[in-house]
């Protein structure tokens, strides 16, 4: 038993062997004097020859045929499938891709900022030891100063004590005799003697 796609099919083949059929008795007819009369035992078997060459070719070339136009279609449809899955996957590549460049550019913001805040520290540590340093070299030219002053003041002071010594050693000579000078001497011989403990 046919099914209504089998025989919508072999309907569409009889009509076409039909137009065959008649195509070729209308070429018949047309060649003029060669025509024969018309014998409808010719023209059965005509059609059932045709017939059988339908029938044949459709046992012979319609599975194939069914068989080819649905590979196809499932080769479209397959093709269809992996184009699909394929778009997917590049949204999805494009997606994690945006985001990626995203989180860069954050990134980048983040090691921008990072950066330009160890740039201001920097400078302000920078400042701050300089400041430091000129502080401790002041500190040290205050001290350097105060010990080279310290150091001439006991100088001039060595040298007028020294001038005065002098001077007034130039004075006793002039203004002492050697009767007091002896005298002098004694005195302070003594006065050694006294502080000592007598031990001289």
């Amino acid at each position: 038993m046919f099914s209504v796609k089998k025989s919508s099919s072999l309907l569409s083949f009889l009509i076409l062997a039909a137009a065959l059929f008649s195509a070729d008795w209308v070429l018949a007819a047309d060649a003029g004097a060669h025509v024969k009369a018309f014998s409808f035992t010719e023209e059965l078997f005509k059609l059932v020859n045709t017939l059988i060459v339908v029938a044949i070719l459709y046992k012979v070339a319609f599975n194939p045929i069914k068989n080819f136009l649905k590979d196809r279609r499932e080769g479209v449809r397959k093709a269809l499938e992996e184009s699909q899955a394929a778009r997917e996957e590049a949204e999805k590549q494009l997606a994690v891709q945006r985001s990626k460049v995203a989180d860069l550019e954050a990134e980048l913001e983040r090691v921008r900022e990072q950066g330009e805040k160890e740039r201001v520290a920097m400078r302000e540590r920078l400042e701050e030891e300089q400041e430091n340093q000129a502080r401790r070299l002041l500190e040290q030219t205050r001290t350097t100063i105060e010990l080279e002053a310290s150091k001439a003041r006991a100088e001039l002071q060595n040298q007028a004590a020294s001038l005065a010594l002098n001077l007034a050693e130039e004075m006793l000579k002039k203004e002492l005799g050697e009767a007091d000078q002896e005298r002098f001497v004694e005195n302070y011989l003594a006065k050694l003697d006294d502080r000592n403990g007598g031990s001289l």
